[in-house]
């Protein structure tokens, strides 16, 4: 199998660069400033589970690419319509998408124009960022994926994609329920990056102090009636999930739109917590704790550039 991966940043760049180490076929369609970075110094991958560099196959445009069987989509939120021609190409030549972006309304996007039947839905678990020379930074246990088709799709080639990530020593798991999986880690994320961007600290910070422990509930609450009102598919144990896991997360581990915000980089506050915001409007649900989450962090949304 000839996998792509556009985007060769903290999840992209980890993931494919697991599956490159593993001997598969992983080619990176990457920016010419990335490629650069990556010609000369390798992709260099720092993680609890052992650190590696490889020398990535790189291409700066899809064209490139001749057989793509699997696309690994993991670009932020922001830049999605950037790369809809890159896709198009790929998907004319044969490859099925698995986005591996924040949220859900990317998924909306993708379908509109692409169609269930080349689209896999997906989510990731990891904590990972780029330090100042370009390498993957990976600080927690957490390096899953759950994925799984949104229409009838050959089980053949989903097995084969999770005996790839298998064999990388990625934790996958293959759902055939992956809308719900999906709405489910978008809750959570949602909490995870409001409360950690909002207070500028690990989540451990929040659940110690008694006030923001009890806003963080308030929120949890909230997100989940959104969206029940929004999506059949959310289980009714939804709030226990995310409270669940909430609660059992490390206290030091943060979130991305938290790592992005210190570096001065835009924060994908629209596509998550905006996101929010625009379904509960829909069925005139109030949602004050998340209108406080985006007011806080709405001056920061395009990074230093919007300062």
């Amino acid at each position: 199998m000839n996998i792509v991966v556009i985007g060769a940043g903290a999840v992209g760049g980890y993931f494919g660069g697991k599956l490159a180490n593993a001997g598969i076929p992983v080619t990176f369609l990457v920016r010419e400033k990335r490629y650069s970075q990556l010609k000369e110094r390798g992709l260099r991958i720092e993680s609890i589970h052992g650190n590696f560099t490889v020398q990535p196959q790189l291409v700066l445009s899809a064209e490139e690419v001749e057989n793509p069987d699997l696309v690994i989509l993991s670009v932020k939120n922001y830049h999605l319509e950037e790369v809809n021609k890159e896709i198009s190409t790929f998907i004319d030549r044969g490859a099925k998408v698995l986005p591996l972006l924040n949220g859900v309304r990317h998924l909306d996007k993708l379908i509109s124009t692409f169609g269930t039947e080349h689209i896999l839905g997906g989510i990731c678990y990891i904590e990972s960022t780029l330090n100042e020379h370009g390498d993957i930074i990976q600080t927690s246990p957490l390096q899953d994926i759950v994925f799984g088709p949104l229409d009838t799709m050959d089980e053949a080639f989903l097995k084969e994609v999770e005996t790839l990530f298998l064999q990388s020593g990625v934790k996958v798991k293959l759902s055939f329920e992956i809308i719900t999986e999906m709405w489910s880690k978008y809750i959570f994320l949602a909490t995870l990056s409001g409360i950690t961007a909002a207070t500028r600290s690990s989540i451990g910070v929040a659940q110690m102090d008694p006030v923001t422990s009890s806003f963080l509930e308030d929120y949890v609450n909230e997100l989940v009636t959104v969206a029940k009102a929004n999506e059949k598919k959310v289980p009714e144990d939804l709030l226990d999930r995310v409270m669940t896991r909430i609660k059992n997360v490390n206290l030091s581990m943060t979130s991305s739109m938290h790592r992005d915000l210190e570096k001065g980089l835009p924060i994908e506050l629209e596509s998550i917590q905006g996101a929010i915001l625009e379904m509960a409007e829909k069925h005139n649900i109030k949602t004050p704790c998340t209108r406080a989450i985006y007011a806080l962090l709405h001056p920061f949304i395009k990074g230093d550039q919007g300062r």
